[in-house]
């Protein structure tokens, strides 16, 4: 059972040192994101990482509006246990906040094309904004981080959701639609954290990274403006 996090954007800080499994990795996400990631071990702690993330929009959104980055989404496993969350803060302040939750099961609604549900052993752990005030616009960068134990390191697909509210997204990408608005979502792969078992054959191994693809973006009640 992953434990219950604390919304506070100050964390606990984890009483460990760390040292460096994969220095940052920066991955051009269809042109519209830019992700940069890394991930340290947590010296003298069995299967304990660090994972921090960066994500730079690129070219979602319009200028001057509240609509862009809106959510992050990466698989893991229903096993591990959550020591420490960072979460993003507002892009534009308050009222506008992110947080953050892990489920069976995501959907954004409208016509299907983006609902997820995680393969079985896994959740799907979400960031996401909460207000239009939240959304990152062009060239603003979100970071938050998971520190998560009993995992091991793979590769994983994480996914990037856009908020445009209702209005329509640049020609030719798809999206769906919902009682909040219009989502798009992009998909890349980063070093992640996998379940901790024993190595299993090749074939298997396959499809097990197979099965980590999602879909992200979240349905929820999104608070606006007056």
């Amino acid at each position: 059972m992953i434990a219950k996090m604390s919304l506070k954007l100050a964390a606990v800080v984890v009483a460990a040192a760390f040292s460096n499994v994969a220095g940052a990795t920066v991955v051009d996400v269809s042109g519209q994101y830019t992700l940069q990631y890394s991930v340290a071990a947590v010296a003298g702690q069995s299967h304990e990482y660090v994972f921090n993330y960066a994500i730079t929009n690129v070219a979602q959104g319009y200028a001057g509006s509240q609509t862009g980055l809106d959510g992050f989404t990466v698989y893991i496993p229903t096993s591990a246990t959550v020591l420490n969350v960072t979460v993003p803060t507002p892009y534009a302040g308050s009222p506008g906040f992110w947080s953050n939750s892990a489920s069976p099961s995501l959907s954004l609604g409208g016509n299907g094309s983006q609902d997820m549900v995680a393969p079985a052993g896994y959740q799907a752990y979400t960031f996401w904004g909460q207000n239009t005030e939240s959304v990152y616009q062009q060239n603003g960068t979100a970071h938050f981080s998971l520190t998560l134990g009993n995992v091991s390191l793979g590769t994983n697909t994480v996914g990037i959701s856009s908020y445009y509210g209702f209005a329509t997204p640049p020609s030719g990408q798809q999206y769906v639609s919902n009682q909040w608005g219009n989502y798009t979502t992009f998909t890349t792969q980063a070093l992640s954290a996998v379940t901790v078992a024993a190595v299993p054959e090749p074939e298997t191994y396959a499809m097990l990274l197979a099965g980590l693809g999602i879909m992200g973006a979240v349905a929820r009640r999104r608070r606006r403006q007056g």
